[in-house]
């Protein structure tokens, strides 16, 4: 004897036209039968969006494990993650997106469509997530970010002049000033802000590069009555 119990039934009563009934019955026959294979447009619809809230999950679980870890992408993944948490306070950037992979591209929209549902903010899939999310804005600075501020490129050079300012109020710590040509005729002032080891290392770089400039010689851009700094 078997143990499954039969679907509980309701009874449904239509009252229609009489030119209209055959009509009805053919298409509850459709559904019926559609309905008993798991089939109806409906059916297959709710299987298609719990498909892709699995997917969508878990490619939030990978892009807050990659937000959270040190790889080149770990940032801009952050930063994107940061945008669905609140997109007023932090924007992200479409140029910063697009310099992800394949790969963590795809993510993104599963997870953009998984957060098209309105069903919960993205933080809240996470024990703690609002905890988890503020020390990820915290880690890559993106609290400090101007809006729509696209990350600079690596290993670029970058003309600038010394502004004449240093910042050093009774500290070691120190920001360095410097002017930077962001665009044609635009220059702004940029902030360096350095620990006071890495402002000893910088002192003591700077130091060196002009010591072995000047033990050759005159340094080849040297001014043709340029006498040797005596700080050397």
């Amino acid at each position: 004897m078997s143990d499954s119990q039969a679907p509980s039934t309701r009874s449904i009563a239509f009252t229609v036209p009489a030119h209209a009934a055959e009509a009805l019955q053919e298409t509850v026959d459709d559904f019926l039968a559609h309905a008993a294979g798991g089939t109806t447009p409906a059916q297959r619809a709710a299987e298609i969006r719990a498909q892709d809230r699995d997917a969508g999950l878990d490619s939030l679980a990978h892009l807050v494990e990659v937000a959270e870890g040190s790889s080149g992408q770990a940032r801009v993944a952050a930063q994107f993650l940061a945008g669905l948490y609140n997109g007023d306070d932090f924007p992200c950037s479409l140029t910063d997106f697009r310099r992800l992979d394949d790969d963590l591209m795809e993510h993104c929209i599963q997870v953009l469509r998984l957060d098209s549902r309105h069903a919960t903010e993205v933080h809240r899939y996470f024990p703690n997530g609002e905890v988890r999310w503020q020390a990820m804005i915290k880690r890559w600075g993106l609290a400090d970010e101007p809006a729509h501020t696209p990350l600079p490129d690596d290993d670029v050079v970058h003309s600038c002049q010394d502004d004449n300012k240093l910042d050093a109020p009774g500290y070691r710590d120190v920001t360095l000033f410097v002017k930077v040509a962001v665009g044609v005729g635009d220059v702004c002032s940029l902030g360096l802000a350095l620990s006071a080891a890495d402002f000893e290392r910088l002192a003591a770089d700077l130091v060196a590069v002009h010591r072995l400039a000047w033990t050759r010689g005159k340094p080849l851009d040297a001014d043709e009555d340029e006498p040797r700094p005596a700080w050397l």
